[in-house]
């Protein structure tokens, strides 16, 4: 498959995370969809550089590091009735970690997923003059994506 439109990506949404963290155990998990999608954040992490600075040959060094599973936001149009979007209301809302913590699946055109654990850190309806009311949600992930490829 070559190129494919963003228009049909799915995000799923699981208050029960995996017993292991590989595609077995998010694959065991039972997820419910998040209807409405406007945005998707990014789907993979990036990896930090250690520089080092060796002044006897006057190179610099470059070395993989930690893995950084970032943040971003997803957007929704606002609907109330939808229990995707009311799962991440109330995981924004839980007081404790584990109830702000998801697992989360998204499913590409093309059935290739990607799995993610998120911290959900917030549930924001949002309006404005000749727009859909909108929810942005803002996550923030930990530990490494997994990839099934279709």
């Amino acid at each position: 498959m070559g190129l494919q439109s963003s228009v049909g990506i799915k995000v799923g949404v699981s208050a029960s995370l995996p017993a292991t963290h590989d595609d077995t155990g998010f694959a065991a998990l039972t997820y419910t969809n998040c209807g409405k999608l406007n945005g998707a954040p990014a789907m993979t992490g990036t990896k930090d550089v250690a520089t080092f600075d060796d002044l006897s040959t006057g190179e610099e060094w470059k070395l993989v590091d930690i893995l950084r599973a970032g943040n971003g936001d997803m957007s929704y149009g606002y609907d109330a009735e939808d229990t995707g979007q009311a799962a991440l209301e109330t995981a924004a809302e839980s007081a404790t970690d584990d109830g702000s913590k998801v697992a989360l699946e998204f499913t590409l055109n093309n059935g290739d997923k990607y799995y993610r654990l998120a911290i959900i850190t917030s549930y924001t309806p949002e309006g404005s003059v000749g727009n859909v009311l909108m929810a942005t949600v803002g996550t923030e992930f930990y530990r490494k994506h997994i990839k099934v490829a279709a």
